[in-house]
């Protein structure tokens, strides 16, 4: 579905915080998988649906000598990212209000697009990959990290819940056009449309890890305007009250060269 359809039933300000919880959650193995992938520190990286602007700082601080261009649909979250951004790091981002599936950019242009957790959001993903290897300079690279409900996670005790979960976040994305099976298709469709040397690599968020709070929706649930999405993240927030109660989630890492 579209993020902006979603984003009509929270308050601004409790996404930027959920947002800022998603960034950080398993931040350091995964900064450590984007360097294996072989992002240079003279990069310079499209960030599609750049949100915020919390990840874009992260990158920005993981790739010192990096330029980041921030691209977004949504100009109340291209604002908010320019507050936090624009002072500390000047020339070293910039902000663009576009469309991925149709923008303005120019071609051959960025050694580096990293789309997080946008494509499961996209009525047209082969549209965006297009633009994406129009974008990308000859050998440059893709990196995509997204979810599949197939694979999603598990829970200790196990019980329904990831089940129950994924299947109505899946029958709610997809009556709005969007697809959370998505992590399936990402490969195949980077091959249809010729990219090369293509990789996958499945990053595991525990919560005896990271602990149990960093897995809790924390916007406030009873102004959820949606009854069936209301009553899907107050049972996922309940799980975590049960003693000894445990949880892993997958985030899925796709890559492609032009």
């Amino acid at each position: 579905m579209s993020y902006n359809e979603i984003l009509k039933g929270f308050s601004f300000d409790k996404e930027v915080e959920r947002l800022e919880k998603q960034a950080l959650l398993g931040v350091n193995k995964e900064l450590k998988t984007l360097k294996s992938l072989g992002i240079q520190e003279n990069s310079l990286i499209l960030e599609v649906g750049s949100g915020p602007g919390i990840y874009t700082k992260i990158l920005l601080d993981k790739f010192k000598n990096s330029e980041i261009v921030c691209l977004d649909n949504n100009t109340e979250m291209l604002k908010h990212s320019y507050e936090i951004l624009h002072e500390d790091y000047k020339d070293r981002v910039s902000f663009i209000n576009d469309d991925i599936m149709r923008s303005s950019l120019p071609s051959n242009y960025f050694d580096v697009v990293i789309a997080r957790f946008v494509f499961q959001h996209l009525s047209y993903p082969e549209r965006a990959l297009k633009e994406i290897y129009r974008v990308l300079k000859p050998g440059g690279k893709v990196i995509i990290i997204d979810v599949d409900s197939g694979l999603w996670g598990l829970t200790y005790p196990n019980n329904q819940l990831i089940n129950n979960l994924n299947n109505q976040l899946s029958a709610f994305q997809s009556n709005k056009n969007g697809n959370r099976e998505i992590g399936r298709v990402i490969l195949t469709m980077l091959k249809l449309l010729k990219f090369k040397n293509l990789d996958i690599d499945a990053l595991i968020n525990h919560s005896e890890i990271l602990g149990k709070d960093n897995f809790r929706h924390n916007f406030d649930i009873e102004k959820v305007k949606d009854k069936s999405l209301y009553g899907m993240m107050k049972s996922y927030n309940d799980f975590f009250d049960l003693k000894n109660s445990s949880i892993m989630i997958l985030k899925l890492v796709f890559y492609g060269e032009k």
